[in-house]
């Protein structure tokens, strides 16, 4: 007797198990590569949050004289700084020769991206950079 031949191929079962476990896979990779696209977006938004924090230090006192106050602004790519310039303290110990120098102390605050366009549970994404800047002191009068 012939056996009768058993016909080669997947059922129908197998193929649905096989395009469900695919598809599981491809979700679990595309949230992968949303998470690094969106990690790879947050360090590029520091890096030129603390480049121009760098610039607005580097520039302080230089373009003109350091006061002591609160200066803000924004640049062109979304991006909102704040430059504050505080005395530092000195301490005079009766000592008659006073430093020829005194020092403030300069802060760069610059927040990436605009409060319109982030969500509500997106971390605020800032840069605060701080030195201190030695200025001459004013003459006493005589």
């Amino acid at each position: 007797m012939v056996s009768p031949r058993r016909a080669s191929g997947f059922t129908l079962i197998e193929v649905i198990v096989a395009v469900v476990i695919a598809a599981m896979c491809l979700t679990a990779l595309a949230g992968v590569f949303s998470g690094g696209t969106r990690a790879a977006g947050v360090a590029a938004d520091l890096s030129r949050a603390s480049t121009l924090a760098q610039s607005l230090l580097a520039s302080a006192g230089i373009e003109k004289p350091l006061t002591e106050g609160v200066e803000s602004g924004s640049s062109g790519d979304n991006m909102t700084w704040t430059l504050t310039v505080v005395d530092e303290p000195f301490e005079d110990s009766g000592n008659p020769i006073r430093p020829p120098y005194l020092l403030k102390r300069v802060t760069a605050k610059v927040v990436a991206g605009n409060a319109a366009t982030r969500s509500a549970t997106d971390q605020q994404r800032s840069v605060e950079l701080t030195t201190l800047r030695a200025v001459p002191r004013p003459l006493l009068a005589q």
